[in-house]
C-alpha cells in the first residue's frame, strides 16, 4: 500500500513540475477550498468528489461526529468545510491536517453521473430540467433536427465542449480539489475501495468510531464500451483533452479504459 501511495504522488508531483510549476503556492482562494471537509477531532481533510463513493463518505464522516441516523447525507449543514475557517485556520489545517482524496477514471465517473442524474434522475426536477435543455440546444447546434432526448451521446457532445467544469458531478478533479496547490497524503483509487477506505480509516484512527459502508459500482465498468461505442472518435479525443488534467495526474492515461472502443474503427 504504501508504495503504491508513493507512485501515485509520484505521478502527481510529477505532472505539476511539469504544467503548473508557477501554481504551487498555496494561493488558491477560499471558495476553491469549499469541498475539502473537515474533522478537527481526527485532524483529517476529505476532498468531495461527486460520484466516487462520496455519499460513503460523507457516512463516515457524520460517525465521526455521532450522526448515525441522517437520511440525506448530501446536505451541507452536517459538514465542516474547509473555507468557512479563518485564513490562518487554514493555513494551520493544511499544513498540520491528514489530507486524503479518492479519484475514479474520468469517463467512468462521466458514465456514472449521466446514469444517476439523467437515467435514475436523483436529482432535483429543476436540475434535471435545466441541466437537459442545456445538453439538447447545445447537441441541436451541431445536429438542429435531433429530438429533445438526453442521451449519453448528447451529455458528452456538451461536457466535451462547454460543460466539464460547470457542475461538481462531472467537474474535474484538478478543479475541485486543487492538488497541484495541496499536498495530499493519500491518493485512493475507486477501483481499490474497500482495501484502501479500510487502510486509510486505520491510519487516521477513524476505525475507532467508522467503517466504510458498502457500496454499489452499480456494473459502470462493463457498460463503458457499449455506451463509449455510440459516440463520434473525434469528440472522444475532445473529451480526453477537456479532462487531460486528470487522466495524466492520476495516471489514468487515454485511452486507458477506452482501449477497445478506440480499437473498434467504423
Amino acid at each position: 500500500m504504501e508504495q503504491r501511495q508513493r507512485q501515485r504522488q509520484q505521478q502527481c508531483k510529477k505532472y505539476c513540475e511539469r504544467y503548473a510549476s508557477n501554481n504551487t503556492k498555496l494561493d488558491i482562494g477560499r471558495k476553491d477550498l469549499r469541498y475539502i471537509i473537515v474533522n478537527d477531532k481526527y485532524k483529517v481533510l476529505y476532498c468531495f468528489i461527486p460520484k466516487v463513493a462520496c455519499s460513503q463518505w460523507n457516512r463516515v464522516f457524520l460517525a465521526l461526529d455521532n450522526r448515525t441516523n441522517v437520511k440525506n447525507t448530501h446536505l451541507p449543514g452536517y459538514y465542516k468545510f474547509l473555507s468557512l475557517y479563518s485564513e490562518e485556520g487554514i493555513k494551520l489545517r493544511l499544513r498540520a491536517y491528514f489530507k486524503f482524496l479518492f479519484v475514479r477514471d474520468p469517463f467512468e465517473r462521466l458514465l456514472s453521473a449521466f446514469e444517476n442524474k439523467f437515467v435514475a434522475k436523483r436529482w432535483k426536477a429543476g436540475l434535471v430540467r435545466h441541466y437537459s435543455k442545456e445538453i439538447v440546444d447545445n447537441f441541436k447546434r451541431v445536429h438542429p433536427n435531433s429530438d429533445d432526448n438526453v442521451t449519453f451521446t448528447k451529455f458528452i457532445y456538451s461536457v466535451a465542449s462547454v460543460g466539464f467544469n460547470k457542475e461538481s458531478h462531472w467537474k474535474t478533479y484538478y478543479k475541485l480539489c486543487h492538488p497541484c496547490d495541496i499536498h495530499y497524503d493519500f491518493i485512493g483509487r475507486f477501483d481499490h475501495m474497500p482495501e484502501e477506505a479500510a487502510y486509510l480509516l486505520r491510519q487516521t484512527g477513524m476505525d475507532q468510531v467508522a467503517t466504510f459502508p458498502e457500496f454499489l459500482t452499480h456494473n459502470t465498468t462493463n457498460k463503458m464500451f457499449g455506451n463509449y461505442a455510440q459516440i463520434p472518435k473525434a469528440k472522444i479525443f475532445e473529451l480526453a483533452e477537456a479532462f487531460r488534467q486528470d487522466l495524466e495526474m492520476f495516471g489514468y492515461g487515454f485511452p486507458g479504459s477506452l482501449s477497445d472502443v478506440m480499437r473498434d474503427e467504423n
